[in-house]
């Protein structure tokens, strides 16, 4: 799903709240590693190349494990490495039990699989319901109407034929990546639906038969040691099964045309009831090898929705529970490089007020599907939204690069390859395309960045990695991101993350956003200012808790006025420079 921020602002009217405080934990218990890890997104294709093809592989994130170990992170997540003929970039799946060549083998992943957990590294797949490549045997099978393969996708007849004799589709459904969701087969003579590319056949989840399936492909990673999944557009798993017409979105973006997705209210093809219920089955099974040997698998879903009522229900019931957490892209749908501090505040807030009892709270800013931190809020940013994110109560995922503040790459109209991109043709690629944020991982200043060896890389390299890379952050006798986000892996550690207190609000009149965390008196407070001028915070006023002198812990790159990291200085009198950030401890 991509780059929704700019249009679901408005939303934001909703979220009234401007403070919240929520108190330590009274009876502190070790935190299970889906709440307290890191979890760090490898787009595989740009994480590292072993070869020399110009593609990331398995082997060359089994290379790149140490960096993970040095940072502090404790779970790596791994867009799909699945075969595929990489229409959708691997989420195109042509077998769900097997690697894609271009990656490596399955006895990489094992390898691989093996190595993480000689570190202590998690390892979290993705896993893919919806749909399948149209190259996989089932489809074949199924335009065939062979057996048991004959509705395992969602096929339809024509609502008519036009003045040429043309099939028309059943319904006015538009796919993500922009056109009919619907395509018509010659030998089966009935369109199938597609709620991605055309080469992504949706499968048919009113027969169990598809449910049976993608559980035994779910056990044979599970069998494989995989720690868990990260769901992918589970929104829409199911179809109302009226295939009706779908109304016009009032709130769709003023550039929008008929066959751009985000042009129509999808109220018959996302988010439908049953959805639940099918997440609830595919927990059952992780919840089986947990029990069965008492390590904790974890399940997190994917899904873009209006509103925060819509994605609670993912995490399903006391009774039937469904994703360990879904994902909230609260901070990507309604904040952005003009967002003031009371909006970060509202979007906090009413995720704590509004959770499940018991339930973790998911932060992210970034991911494979939209643009970079530094380029959506500013690169002044980069540290900041590190830290809002970071020690919040909950789990936290970071997008590859993110520790040392990548940014997107400008790529021409010639060098774009996502299908969204490629789909809305060259006038207007750059809207949807997501390929600037999927650019190679700086590793270091050589060619490609350190990233491979080949003349051409499958995106073009940034050419800023001759300053901005992993290898520079780490050894400049200055600040880097790097070192920025060494630091607030480690407070995670402590017991004021893990167990304490939460005070977060806005002061200095909207200027600044903070929060404290605090148990048994030992604790933290982040100052982050959305401000365009130099702002001074009375932390002891503001705060309860906290004490008249701290120790400055960490600040953003570049932190102005310039105040030595282990100084100490005063609460009542914090001086933070615009747009800047500060942690201090005590």
């Amino acid at each position: 799903m991509k780059h929704v921020l700019a249009f679901c602002l408005l939303a934001i009217s909703f979220r009234l709240s401007s403070a919240i405080k929520l108190p330590q934990n009274p009876d502190p218990q070790p935190l299970k590693w889906w709440q307290s890890d890191i979890i760090y997104q490898i787009y595989p294709r740009s994480h590292q190349d072993s070869d020399g093809d110009g593609v990331g592989d398995l082997k060359g994130i089994e290379s790149r494990l140490d960096h993970f170990v040095e940072l502090g992170i404790g779970s790596v997540w791994i867009s799909p490495i699945y075969q595929s003929p990489m229409k959708d970039f691997g989420y195109d799946i042509s077998n769900f039990t097997n690697i894609e060549p271009t990656f490596g083998t399955l006895d990489d992943f094992r390898s691989l699989s093996d190595a993480m957990k000689e570190r202590g590294l998690k390892l979290i797949m993705d896993f893919v319901p919806n749909h399948s490549s149209d190259m996989h045997a089932w489809f074949n099978k199924s335009i065939h109407s062979e057996g048991k393969y004959k509705d395992y996708y969602v096929w339809k007849d024509p609502k008519g034929y036009d003045a040429e004799g043309n099939p028309i589709p059943p319904a006015n459904w538009v796919n993500h990546f922009g056109g009919s969701s619907f395509e018509w087969n010659e030998i089966r003579q009935q369109f199938y639906l597609h709620q991605f590319v055309k080469e992504q056949p949706d499968l048919n989840y009113e027969n169990p038969e598809v449910m049976k399936e993608m559980l035994a492909a779910m056990k044979f990673w599970l069998d494989a040691g995989v720690d868990g999944f990260r769901m992918d557009a589970v929104q829409t798993l199911f179809e109302d099964q009226r295939f009706l017409d779908e109304p016009v979105n009032p709130d769709r973006p003023a550039n929008s045309i008929p066959s751009d997705h985000k042009y129509w209210k999808h109220i018959y093809t996302i988010n439908q009831p049953k959805v639940i219920d099918a997440l609830v089955e595919f927990r059952k099974l992780i919840d089986i090898y947990t029990l069965a040997d008492g390590k904790e698998r974890c399940m997190m879903t994917e899904a873009y929705l209006d509103t925060l009522e819509e994605l609670l229900p993912y995490y399903g019931t006391k009774e039937n529970p469904a994703a360990h957490f879904p994902f909230n892209f609260d901070l990507i749908v309604y904040a952005n490089g003009s967002s003031g501090a009371t909006t970060f505040a509202n979007i906090i807030d009413e995720w704590y007020l509004k959770k499940p009892e018991g339930a973790t709270v998911n932060w992210l800013v970034g991911n494979h599907d939209n643009f970079r931190i530094g380029s959506r809020y500013g690169e002044d940013a980069i540290d900041k939204m590190n830290m809002l994110i970071m020690l919040l109560p909950g789990s936290v995922v970071t997008y590859y690069g993110e520790e040392i503040g990548m940014v997107d790459n400008v790529i021409s109209w010639e060098d774009t390859v996502d299908p969204w991109g490629c789909n809305a043709g060259p006038d207007r690629y750059s809207l949807f395309s997501r390929d600037p944020e999927r650019c190679p991982m700086q590793w270091s200043a050589e060619d490609n960045a350190g990233f491979s060896t080949a003349n051409k890389t499958w995106l073009p390299v940034h050419p800023n990695h001759k300053q901005l890379n992993v290898e520079a952050q780490k050894n400049t006798t200055g600040e880097s991101h790097l070192k920025v986000y060494k630091r607030l892996s480690d407070l995670r550690k402590t017991e004021a993350w893990q167990f304490g207190g939460l005070e977060a609000k806005t002061t200095n009149d909207g200027e600044i956003y903070g929060y404290s965390r605090i148990f048994n008196n030992q604790g933290f407070l982040f100052l982050g200012s959305f401000s365009n001028q130099t702002v001074t915070v009375n932390a002891t006023q503001e705060f309860e808790g906290i004490p008249s002198t701290a120790t400055v812990y960490t600040t953003n790159v570049g932190f102005e006025p310039e105040t030595a990291i282990g100084s100490s200085i005063s609460t009542s009198s914090i001086v933070v420079g615009a747009k800047h950030s500060i942690i201090v401890a005590f």
